[in-house]
């Protein structure tokens, strides 16, 4: 769903129009349905940062108090696109 409009939001975190966390906000409200609660935002930041470090199993606390994987957080919420993989 909307994954168009994610690549397009990360498009403007890489060209410096936007942050992060703005981007993934907007993803969030946006592309999810129902939109998920802003207060995921700095837990999406670490998923991805653990993502790119190829970590997908590193435990990430939600506002909640639960925990739940990098990588399950990036699969559930379409962030794979705000992801960004080092070329080998």
């Amino acid at each position: 769903m909307g994954s168009s409009q994610a690549s397009g939001y990360a498009e403007c975190v890489g060209e410096g129009l936007c942050s992060l966390e703005v981007a993934i906000q907007a993803h969030l409200q946006s592309n999810c349905f129902p939109p998920v609660t802003p207060k995921l935002v700095p837990a999406c930041v670490e998923a991805i940062q653990a993502c790119e470090d190829e970590d997908y199993d590193r435990p990430v606390i939600l506002p909640n108090g639960e925990s739940t994987t990098a990588g399950y957080m990036v699969e559930r919420l379409h962030l794979d696109a705000f992801v960004q993989y080092e070329e080998e």
